[in-house]
C-alpha cells in the first residue's frame, strides 16, 4: 500500500516538471526578444515589417517611407454643403517619427513575463499588424480638426416668446435652432480606420445634434387668454380717463413669472405731475375733492378683476369708504400710496402676461398664461346683503373761515355732501366647467360699506341789524328709517349717487 502510493507521487511530480517546462517553452517562444529593447519578430507596422528592430530602427524605416509616399496624401472632410481638403503640405512636419513609434513599442512590451505573454497572443492574433494613423504622422492635424469643428458648431437656442400687447396678435413665436456638435472621438475612429486602407480619403463628418427641450406648439399652448375684464369711464372728464389710462400702461406689456408677487402701488409709481398723473376727484373723508390721479382706483379695480377671473392669489385688497359706480358691491379695489394697495401673486407654473388698454369708453385687462383645465372658467358674484341706514345731516360752524366766502351769517348753509346710506355685501369666485355648469363657489370677501352723514356747513356771525338772510335752498335730511333698496336696485342707486364723473 505505501509502494503504491509513492508511486503516485512520483507520477505527479513527473507531470507537473512536464507541465512547467511546456509552459517555459510557450512563454519563451511568445517573448522572444520583448523582454529586450527591439520588436517581436514578424511585426508589421503600417505594411512595413519592424520585427527585429529596435525603436531608431523602426523609426527611420517609417519615416523614409512616409516621405516616399506623403505626395499621395489626400483628405476630404464634408458636412453638408461645406468641404475642407488637404494635401501633406498643409500641415506642419514632425521632428521625430520615433515618439509614435515609441508609444507602439509601449503597447505591445512589458518587463512582467505574464503580461508580456498575453500582449503578444493579442498581437498575434491581429497578425502582427499595427497600425499609426497618418492623423499622428501629420503636425497641426488636430488643430484643423478643432477649427473644423468650431465651424460646424451651432449653439441650442430654445424657442421663446416675444410679448408685443399693443399688436391684435400680442404673441411672436421665434424658432429655436439645435445644437450640432461635431462627435470627434468617432470623426477620428473614420480617418484613422481610412488611411489603413487608402491614403486618398473622404470622410462625412459625423456629428451630434440636441433638439430644443421645448417646442413652438407648446410655448402656444402656455399662452392662451386666461381672462379679460373691463370698465366704463364713458361719463368721466378728460383728466380722469387720462389718469387711468396712464396707470393701465404701467401694467401694459408686463410678464409675471410663477411665484412672482406684483404690487399695484410699485408697479405704477408715485401719482404724480411728474409721472404723467392730473388732477381729478378722488374721496377723502367721505368727501370727493380734487387730488391729483384721481380714477386710478378704477384702473386697480379694473386690474383686480381681471386678476380674479384668472384665478391667481390675491394678496392684498380694500375696498373704498364709499361704493365704486363702476363695478357691482364688493368688488372694487382701492389704492393709496402708504396706505392701501393691490397685490397678487402667480401661482400658475408658468409665467402670465398682461395687456391693457383703453378707448373712449372703457378701460381694458387680458390676462395671458397657461389655460384652465377642459375649457373652465370663473366667474364673480356679488350678493347684497342689506342696506344700513344713514344718520342724516350734521350741522358743522365754520370756526376757522374756512368757507367764509360762501356762507358768513348764522342760518347760513352750505351743504358740503349729502347723506348715503350704507351696504353690505358678500362677493363670491364661482368655478365652471365649459358647459356652464357650477363646480363649485368661495366666499372670497365680506364688505361692509358704512352708512355716510350729510356735511353742512353753517356760518359763524351773528346778523347785523336790517339785514334780512339770502335765500337758502339747503334742506336738512333726516336720519333713513326705511330702505327700498335690494339685490336687483342697489347697482342704479348707487350709480345715481356716485356718478361715473366723482368715482375716484
Amino acid at each position: 500500500m505505501k509502494q503504491k502510493s509513492n508511486r503516485v507521487v512520483v507520477i505527479s511530480v513527473v507531470l507537473l516538471s512536464v507541465v512547467c517546462i511546456f509552459a517555459i517553452s510557450v512563454f519563451a517562444i511568445y517573448n522572444k526578444n520583448g523582454s529586450g529593447n527591439k520588436f517581436y519578430n514578424n511585426v508589421i507596422i503600417n505594411g512595413i515589417d519592424v520585427g527585429g528592430m529596435n525603436i531608431s530602427e523602426a523609426s527611420n524605416v517609417l519615416e523614409t517611407d512616409f516621405k516616399a509616399n506623403r505626395d499621395k496624401l489626400k483628405i476630404s472632410l464634408k458636412y453638408m454643403d461645406k468641404k475642407w481638403e488637404y494635401s501633406y503640405k498643409d500641415f506642419e512636419p514632425i521632428d521625430d517619427f520615433s515618439l509614435e513609434v515609441g508609444k507602439v513599442f509601449n503597447s505591445i512590451s512589458s518587463n512582467n513575463m505574464f503580461e508580456r505573454f498575453l500582449k503578444k497572443k493579442q498581437l498575434n492574433q491581429n497578425d502582427g499588424k499595427i497600425d499609426i494613423s497618418y492623423r499622428k504622422l501629420l503636425g497641426g492635424f488636430d488643430k484643423k480638426l478643432d477649427i473644423i469643428s468650431d465651424e460646424i458648431y451651432t449653439e441650442l437656442i430654445e424657442p421663446r416668446v416675444e410679448f408685443v400687447p399693443n399688436e391684435k396678435n400680442p404673441f411672436n413665436y421665434i424658432e429655436g435652432q439645435s445644437e450640432v456638435v461635431v462627435d470627434r472621438q468617432k470623426l477620428e475612429e473614420l480617418i484613422d480606420d481610412a488611411f489603413k486602407d487608402n491614403k486618398n480619403i473622404s470622410i462625412t463628418i459625423p456629428t451630434v445634434t440636441t433638439k430644443p427641450s421645448i417646442t413652438i406648439d407648446s410655448l402656444k399652448s402656455k399662452t392662451k387668454l386666461r381672462s379679460q375684464f373691463s370698465t366704463s369711464y364713458a361719463n368721466s372728464n378728460g383728466d380722469r380717463k387720462s389718469n387711468i389710462k396712464t396707470a393701465l400702461s404701467s401694467f401694459n406689456g408686463l410678464v409675471v413669472f410663477p411665484e412672482e408677487e406684483i404690487s399695484f402701488n410699485q408697479t405704477t409709481g408715485a401719482r404724480t405731475k411728474q409721472n404723467g398723473y392730473k388732477p381729478a376727484n378722488i374721496i377723502l373723508n367721505g368727501v370727493y375733492v380734487e387730488g391729483t390721479g384721481g380714477g386710478v382706483c378704477q384702473a386697480s379695480t379694473t386690474m383686480y378683476n381681471a386678476v380674479l377671473l384668472a384665478n391667481l392669489e390675491i394678496l392684498e385688497v380694500n375696498k373704498h369708504s364709499m361704493p365704486a359706480a363702476y363695478v357691482p358691491l364688493g368688488l372694487d379695489a382701492m389704492v393709496s400710496e402708504g396706505v392701501s394697495d393691490l397685490k397678487f401673486k402667480n401661482t400658475t407654473d408658468e409665467p402670465i402676461y398682461i395687456k391693457t388698454w383703453c378707448d373712449k369708453t372703457c378701460a381694458y385687462v387680458q390676462i395671458y398664461g397657461l389655460p384652465f383645465e377642459n375649457g373652465e372658467y370663473y366667474k364673480t358674484r356679488s350678493e347684497f346683503v342689506k342696506s344700513l341706514p344713514h344718520s342724516g345731516d350734521r350741522v358743522l360752524q365754520d370756526t376757522d373761515g374756512k368757507y367764509s366766502n360762501k356762507v358768513t351769517f348764522k342760518g347760513e348753509y352750505l351743504r358740503l355732501k349729502y347723506p348715503h346710506e350704507g351696504y353690505e355685501a358678500n362677493v363670491y369666485l364661482e368655478h365652471y366647467t365649459k358647459n356652464g355648469e357650477l363646480i363649485d363657489e368661495s366666499l372670497i370677501r365680506h364688505e361692509v360699506y358704512l352708512p355716510q352723514e350729510g356735511i353742512i356747513i353753517e356760518g359763524t356771525e351773528d346778523l347785523y341789524d336790517g339785514i334780512n338772510l339770502p335765500k337758502n335752498d339747503v334742506k336738512f335730511i333726516s336720519p333713513q328709517t326705511t330702505s327700498q333698496t335690494n339685490g336687483n336696485n342697489v347697482s342704479g342707486i348707487i350709480n345715481g349717487k356716485n356718478a361715473e364723473k366723482y368715482n375716484p
